[in-house]
C-alpha cells in the first residue's frame, strides 16, 4: 500500500458514519421496513379508498326503508300467499328458507298477518288489503 492509497481510505472513512453492526436506519419519513425470514420488505403502502358508483350514493333524503320481496309479491295476489306459493313451488327449498326470514321480518313489523290455512301452509295477506271484520 502506498501512501496516497491509505490516503484515500482516511477521506473514506471521514466521510461514511462509524459501523454499528446494524443496519441503516430509513430516511425521515419513510415507512419501516418489516423483517421476514427472507429478507427485509418494504412496509405496505396506504391504499386509496375507491368512490362509491353513481347509483349507490346515499342521499339524505332517503329514509324509506328496504322494498321487502315478500310485500312485493303479496301486492300482486290481493287473496294472500303461502310461503311455497312465494317461492314458486313446493320443492323450490332454497327460495322457501331465504324467503322465510324476509317473511318474519314483515310480520314483525306489521306489513303481512297470517290469516288462514290452505293445504296445510299458513296464508300470509298484508295488512293493507284486510277489510273490516
Amino acid at each position: 500500500m502506498t501512501e496516497s492509497d491509505s490516503s484515500a481510505t482516511d477521506q473514506n472513512a471521514a466521510l461514511a458514519p462509524p459501523s454499528t453492526g446494524l443496519p441503516p436506519a430509513p430516511p425521515a419519513g419513510a415507512a419501516p421496513a418489516v423483517s421476514t425470514p427472507g429478507g427485509s420488505v418494504p412496509a405496505a403502502t396506504p391504499v386509496a379508498r375507491k368512490t362509491p358508483a353513481r347509483g349507490a350514493e346515499k342521499k339524505p333524503g332517503d329514509a324509506k326503508p328496504a322494498e321487502n320481496k315478500v310485500v312485493k309479491l303479496l301486492e300482486k295476489n290481493q287473496l294472500g300467499m303461502t310461503l311455497p306459493e312465494m317461492a314458486g313451488g313446493p320443492r323450490q327449498l332454497k327460495k322457501i328458507r331465504t324467503l322465510r326470514p324476509i317473511l318474519a321480518e314483515a310480520i314483525r313489523l306489521g306489513l303481512v298477518m297470517p290469516i288462514s290455512q290452505r293445504a296445510g301452509h299458513t296464508v300470509y295477506r298484508l295488512v293493507k288489503y284486510l277489510g273490516p271484520r
